[in-house]
């Protein structure tokens, strides 16, 4: 259906003075799909911040803008003549639960059935580990010994059926014409294929590829010295880049020291060792104390649909 046939939907479009006190404060929120159900966006605000999404899309009805895929979706569902859910998942709460209420909502959503949302930006406080991926702190840090000019880092799929992790790590990616050149010794290139913060595969990249899709694949030969090591403090300077599933390049002075080359707009030397494993003590006492406080506080353990909110006397 073409855009300005799209009726504009879902008339309600700000909080009367009563429902808002029954959310005051910060809230969490999502937009949903009401014939499958999918939560397609999850968000934080305060007001009515929930809204304003409807307002953009009733603009974007009459434009020729592209569309971001969260406005797609709301206009998929506007064109059926139906209304998107408005749904407050948790309220009453201060800026550092808000944080930890959507990451662990987007984080949770996305590894589900529910499938990819459209939100832009990752989880702002992402902490989630599955309990197989800490056995990273068992594996020593990548510090290498000598330079590296040109790393990639691939995260792959755990299990891909009929293929091993060479076969997972080599297809297909974006990688432009200078990040294909091939040097040797120290700028030579390397990929490592990466599992919950490990590198399960390293290989020296020989060839490049060019698939039917236009991306890339690479042959390469098996380099141990990069196999069975704990990526993880390189990763977390691009790990919203890292979590919407694109591949990283790094680059080791060999000397305790690496920068992204691809994948963060901070290009600064940064040491191989700076960051701790598993959750600081600080980090843990702030999600123990949140989890409490979602249990006693029942606005927050129990969903609420916007429509559902009735005024108080």
């Amino acid at each position: 259906m073409e855009r300005s046939a799209i009726q504009a939907m879902n008339p309600k479009r700000k909080f009367e003075p009563g429902e808002y006190a029954q959310i005051a404060r910060k809230y969490v929120y999502a937009l949903q799909d009401p014939d499958d159900q999918r939560i397609f966006y999850v968000g934080q605000g305060t007001g009515n911040r929930v809204f304003e999404h409807l307002e953009r899309a009733e603009k974007l009805l009459k434009s020729n803008k592209r569309l971001t895929p969260k406005f797609e979706a709301i206009h998929a569902v506007w064109s059926r003549s139906r209304d998107v859910q408005l749904v407050v998942l948790a309220c009453g709460l201060n800026d550092r639960e808000a944080d930890l209420v959507e990451s662990a909502t987007l984080d949770a959503l996305g590894i589900s059935l529910n499938g990819v949302l459209t939100n832009a930006i990752a989880a702002p406080q992402s902490s989630m580990v599955r309990v197989e991926d800490l056995a990273a702190s068992a594996y020593p840090h990548a510090d290498p010994g000598h330079r590296y000019s040109k790393v990639l880092l691939f995260p792959v799929p755990r299990k891909q059926k009929n293929k091993d992790i060479y076969e997972r790590c080599r297809r297909s990616w974006k990688v432009s014409k200078k990040h294909r050149e091939l040097g040797k010794d120290a700028n030579a290139t390397y990929a490592v294929a990466i599992v919950g913060g490990v590198s399960v595969g390293a290989y020296q990249v020989t060839k490049w590829e060019k698939l039917e899709s236009g991306k890339w694949e690479f042959e390469g030969q098996l380099y141990p010295d990069l196999e069975k090591l704990n990526w993880r403090t390189v990763i977390e300077p691009a790990m919203g880049y890292w979590q919407r599933g694109n591949y990283l390049i790094v680059e080791f002075d060999g000397m305790g020291k690496f920068r992204i080359v691809r994948g963060s707009r901070k290009r600064a030397w940064s040491p191989c060792r700076e960051h701790p494993d598993s959750f600081s003590t600080t980090k843990q006492t702030d999600m123990v104390a949140l989890s409490e406080s979602l249990l006693r506080d029942q606005c927050v353990t129990n969903l609420l649909k916007v429509e559902s909110l009735t005024l108080l006397e």
